[in-house]
């Protein structure tokens, strides 16, 4: 009997053997090829040039505002793209104090080839709607920052002789879920 068994172990391993390196017990086989076409990915850009300020203020006070005007360039392509522009708050840096008391705001003028639409309740953010999504065609508009220092923003000594950088400030365009 232990030799009838070990006779069937090794002949049932053996056959495993065999199978597992043919691959397929089937003697006739075929594929096919489906021409299925390509796919294409979207674009989604942002680039700001020019941009000067209102005035040329060099010691802010509480009260003072300014605003820096350039244009920008996206290109948002792709049939289900959804995508919002926003200043990087982490792009600002600076004092502490200073930076709490400044208020940073962002608008856009009237743009071709699209629209920014601004977020409801959200702070500086805008929807980005191009009018044609299958094309790489830019949609422009003048952007304007407006920083202000509310005067009452601070008291008693608070954020004087302190520095906030702008020089550094970006705009940033993602793409967001439909």
């Amino acid at each position: 009997m232990k030799k009838l068994t070990t006779g069937l172990v090794a002949a049932g391993g053996g056959l495993v053997l065999l199978l597992g390196t043919s691959g397929s017990l089937a003697l006739w086989n075929d594929a096919a090829n489906v021409d299925a076409g390509s796919v294409s990915s979207g674009v989604l850009t942002v680039a700001a040039t020019g941009g000067s300020w209102s005035d040329d203020l060099d010691h802010w006070v509480p009260g003072d505002s300014e605003t820096y005007t350039a244009n920008v360039s996206v290109v948002a392509q792709g049939d289900n793209l959804t995508s919002q522009i926003s200043i990087d708050p982490a792009s600002i840096t600076g004092d502490p104090e200073l930076l709490d008391a400044l208020d940073v705001s962002l608008t856009f003028g009237t743009p071709t080839g699209g629209t920014f639409t601004p977020v409801a309740g959200e702070n500086n953010v805008f929807d980005v709607v191009p009018d044609d999504p299958t094309s790489t065609t830019p949609i422009t508009a003048p952007v304007t920052v407006t920083v202000t220092f509310p005067a009452d923003s601070v008291t008693d000594t608070v954020a004087q002789g302190q520095t906030v950088e702008l020089s550094g400030m970006n705009f940033v365009l993602q793409q967001v879920a439909p």
